[in-house]
């Protein structure tokens, strides 16, 4: 017999979840923390909380409590289910027992094969989605004691969604908010122009997550696209650099996810005032190269690189080239590719 809860009880079960929600994308917690504090909000007997993998098209269980043949159904087979579809493509992203209709239930393998079987009674299955719309992930509780959907926990588990979706986002997490470590701001303040899932697979092609994709970003052999592969495979993740591209720079944000990485891509001001080619030429002073060397590279003469590099150091006011180069450094730049 489920004791029924007071609306207070549930309410302060509901911030104690958002407090581990925002824990876990600080990096500082993880998601088992989550369905502990949700266990304040529903008494159940099995949860997961599940993301979205597109590159993959399967979901990955980043906590749960599921037995093994139910966790395997939900991250391989759950998104073709009927029940899943009818939830991911309606207003109300969480869907209970008792509200799913009769033809759907018993077209759903999720329903008749696993749930059934493991006794349950009620539970509520929650598409999560990031505030841009992109779906993100998914948690599923299942009780074997009937009705734990008392309205207050109904409206509280509506009001969860964005603090559960944060947690699977694979664009938010530990370093991912974080900027260029003070190289500039955006130039529309929070615009993000697009993320991409980069395949470790050379010959697989990158994978839209968000927004229109620049055209560098789009190709699996582009000099973009492998400047991504390289920095995810010698820097760990995550992390952010600053590379020149078109006469303005670009801040890639790049998170591991499965058997890629996720870039968060979007413009930013110029740092320190620097021109679009005296950045470029400071992004070659973080590879060491000589003037000759940055010339040939960037099709200039090497009189005027160093007429460059001299406006370079007064901009930033540093001594010499090692010492600018430094600066760049803990910028992020990476020369252009």
């Amino acid at each position: 017999m489920t004791v029924k809860q007071s609306t207070a009880d549930v309410l302060g079960a509901a911030l104690h979840v958002r407090d581990a929600a925002r824990h876990v994308v600080k990096g500082s917690g993880g998601a088992d923390t989550v369905l502990t504090a949700l266990s304040g909000v529903i008494d159940y007997d099995h949860a997961s909380l599940s993301r979205w993998d597109p590159l993959r098209r399967r979901h990955l269980t980043l906590a749960g409590s599921y037995p093994a043949e139910a966790t395997r159904y939900i991250e391989n087979r759950l998104h073709d289910d009927p029940g899943f579809t009818l939830i991911r493509h309606s207003a109300d992203t969480a869907r209970w027992w008792h509200d799913v209709p009769g033809p759907v239930r018993r077209t759903s393998t999720g329903f008749h094969s696993v749930l059934e079987p493991l006794g349950v009674e009620d539970g509520v299955a929650q598409c999560l989605f990031a505030a841009d719309g992109r779906y993100v992930g998914i948690l599923n509780v299942s009780t074997t004691r009937a009705r734990c959907d008392q309205p207050a926990v109904r409206a509280v588990m509506t009001l969860l969604g964005e603090c559960l979706a944060a947690v699977t986002d694979p664009l938010l997490g530990a370093g991912s908010a974080g900027g260029t470590g003070g190289a500039g701001g955006s130039e529309e303040a929070g615009a993000c122009s697009c993320a991409v899932l980069v395949p470790d697979d050379e010959d697989a092609a990158p994978v839209a997550v968000s927004g229109e994709p620049l055209p560098g970003l789009t190709d699996a052999g582009s000099p973009l696209v492998a400047l991504v592969r390289r920095t995810a495979a010698r820097q760990a993740l995550p992390t952010t650099v600053l590379v020149p591209y078109r006469q303005r720079p670009l801040e890639l944000r790049l998170t591991r996810q499965g058997a890629g990485t996720v870039v968060v891509c979007r413009a930013v001001a110029r740092p320190s005032a620097l021109s679009p080619r005296e950045l470029e030429v400071l992004a070659e002073l973080t590879q060491g190269r000589t003037n000759r060397e940055i010339a040939n590279r960037l099709f200039l003469s090497p009189r005027t690189v160093a007429t460059h590099i001299e406006h370079i150091l007064a901009k930033l006011d540093v001594p010499n080239r090692a010492a600018a180069a430094g600066r760049a450094v803990a910028w992020g730049l990476e020369p252009a590719p």
